[in-house]
């Protein structure tokens, strides 16, 4: 069964990304475009070749807060 969601973006097509962290799912970063920017507070940008770093920022507030 899929799941359903309230949103007015299309479904992700090709490869996807999963936030490690709270496991929302995203398209895939293309190399060197904008880094995926999760709910969570974590982005991750692709620089190249599949190569992900993570960088967290909080959503709102909290600038000394990690989680």
């Amino acid at each position: 069964m899929a799941a359903v969601t309230y949103t007015p973006q299309s479904p992700i097509a090709g490869p996807t990304f999963t936030c490690p962290r709270c496991k929302r799912v995203y398209a895939y970063p293309a190399d060197m475009d904008r880094p995926i920017r999760c709910e969570c507070g974590w982005w991750y940008r692709n620089l190249g070749h599949g190569k992900i770093i993570e960088e967290f920022h909080p959503r709102i507030g909290g600038a000394g807060e990690r989680g």
